[in-house]
């Protein structure tokens, strides 16, 4: 299937705008990689990571999905007001890839649309095709590797 940004790729440049980062309703899912990397990063166990940052999130699907707490409903937990990200070198894949998602890659009108959101779409330097099957391949694969909390386990973990 031929992708609307074949030939000429896609222009994006984070402008440090904050709205992905303090999203209402938004949520980060943690892969096991990402709690790994996230808990090396603010000098943690993964156990001690998850009981401070974590929290369960219950998903369209039925399950539950380990995530990043938020701060109000909307503020990542580890977003500064001042500072910005205050895990930036650590931060997630799903963090790491923005906009390169499926569902935003879908149609040039799903692109066009998150751009109403995301004030760097369409913006600064040419990512190249490969450049953005690269981060879309990252995303997918990070999303097969999600911490499910399992039914027996619901107790357990909070």
């Amino acid at each position: 299937m031929e992708k609307f940004y074949d030939d000429n790729g896609l222009k994006f440049k984070c402008t440090n705008c904050k709205a992905c980062c303090t999203l209402d309703g938004g949520a980060v899912i943690l892969s096991s990689s990402d709690l790994s990397q996230l808990a090396k990063y603010v000098d943690l166990t993964e156990e001690q990571f998850i009981k401070v940052y974590c929290r369960w999130l219950e998903n369209s699907d039925g399950k539950q999905y380990l995530c990043l707490k938020d701060k109000n409903k909307s503020q990542c937990v580890f977003w500064d007001c001042e500072h910005g990200c205050q895990v930036y070198e650590g931060r997630p894949v799903q963090c790491r890839t923005y906009p390169f998602w499926t569902k935003i890659l879908e149609t040039r009108n799903s692109w066009e649309e998150e751009k109403s959101f995301c004030p760097g779409i369409n913006c600064g330097e040419t990512h190249s095709k490969s450049e953005i099957e690269s981060e879309l391949s990252k995303y997918e694969e990070n999303k097969t590797k999600r911490i499910i909390r399992q039914p027996e386990n619901y107790a357990s973990l909070s």
